[in-house]
């Protein structure tokens, strides 16, 4: 029998979304509503990221402002993929204590939380690199080979393993369930970190082809996309890291 973290059972239909479950209660109004809310934020960011395409060199940006930009970007990067977690998170939180929307509001700042908070190694790791590269111009060089581990990491256990999370997201709040809105944070910040374990590479390949990079940005965030939410979405990314890895030989090569 599967629990919550207080004890209380949670039934197959909270975890199987079929007409049984908690998942089908959810009243296509309220699936719209935060739908297009999350679609509409992930426009807005999108608009704020090309307006700021054209930024030379972001990682001499300060740190505040180069987390407020990367959070940014990570909404607009990861939104799309995640409404269907923010659909199950609702809906099982009917019949519980409190509002679904205040509920559902802090999951998703628990979630957008960590990947800003991912803004400070990734700031760090980019004026690294930029000093490298700037003292041994040699080393540009090492993008190949940091492109071939990022495709290698898309072959890996942990890979699927949190992608796995990602992709059944009702069995994941079951399992880690929490009340209230401060359980809501905590579990949306639960999520992000399966979701940054599962995107982890290709974050990494944005930082080697470059941050600001729209064209990567968009085929990135569609491979999230479709990574989570197609049936075959664990087969898609596989394919992904064999490209990811061929793009790094060629480039070693070239």
């Amino acid at each position: 029998m599967v629990v919550d973290r207080r004890g209380r059972p949670v039934l197959d239909g909270d975890l199987v979304p079929d007409s049984r479950s908690r998942s089908g209660a959810l009243d296509p109004g309220a699936q719209l509503f935060i739908t297009a809310s999350l679609l509409i934020l992930a426009g807005l960011a999108w608009a704020w990221t090309v307006a700021m395409a054209a930024m030379p060199e972001c990682h001499r940006l300060g740190l505040p402002s180069f987390v407020l930009m990367w959070t940014v970007m990570m909404a607009a990067m990861m939104f799309p993929a995640v409404i269907p977690v923010v659909l199950a998170f609702t809906a099982l939180a009917r019949g519980r204590p409190g509002s679904r929307a205040l509920a559902a509001t802090a999951f998703v700042g628990g979630y957008l939380v960590v990947w800003g908070a991912l803004g400070v190694p990734a700031q760090a790791l980019l004026a690294g690199a930029a000093r490298l590269a700037a003292a041994l111009p040699g080393l540009a060089w090492l993008g190949g080979p940091v492109l071939v581990l990022c495709g290698l990491y898309q072959l890996t256990p942990l890979k699927d393993a949190c992608l796995r999370h990602c992709r059944v997201p009702l069995l994941f709040l079951g399992h880690h369930w929490r009340d209230g809105p401060g359980g809501a944070l905590l579990l949306g910040a639960h999520h992000g970190l399966y979701c940054a374990g599962c995107c982890a590479s290709l974050m990494v390949v944005l930082l080697v082809v470059g941050v600001m990079n729209v064209g990567w940005m968009v085929a990135l965030s569609a491979l999230i996309y479709l990574e989570k939410v197609l049936p075959a979405g664990g087969r898609v990314g596989r394919v992904a890291g064999l490209v990811l890895c061929a793009a790094g030989a060629a480039r070693m090569l070239g």
